[in-house]
């Protein structure tokens, strides 16, 4: 494992046991991934509803940055919630606009 990846790994670790291990918005229990165990692969741990993943407070397209300050830990269930709401605000977003300026 490279530094880097140790590095991120504890960062993570870090960031749930400040948290209690429990979600920043649902405040369900969060599992980490077994980074160590060959047997999973990453694919079929991104089904796994609880596990402990980062989201921005202030999303990036918004102008957040990547910082420790701007990032809190979520469940993959409400990480997939929030990012799919976003979406379609955004998509909305861009549907007004098109049409202001279709009607100008």
């Amino acid at each position: 494992m490279s530094k880097i990846t140790k590095y991120r790994h504890g960062r993570k670790r870090k960031a749930f046991e400040i948290q209690g291990g429990q979600c920043g918005i649902c405040e369900a229990a969060m599992i980490l991934p077994g980074w160590h165990n060959k047997d999973r692969k990453r694919n079929r741990l991104a089904t796994v509803p609880n596990l402990a993943t980062w989201d921005h407070i202030k999303p990036a397209s918004q102008g957040g940055t990547s910082r420790l300050e701007n990032l809190h830990l979520v469940c993959f269930a409400c990480n997939q919630k929030r990012q799919t709401k976003q979406a379609k605000s955004t998509w909305l977003s861009i549907k007004a606009r098109l049409m202001r300026a279709l009607a100008t």
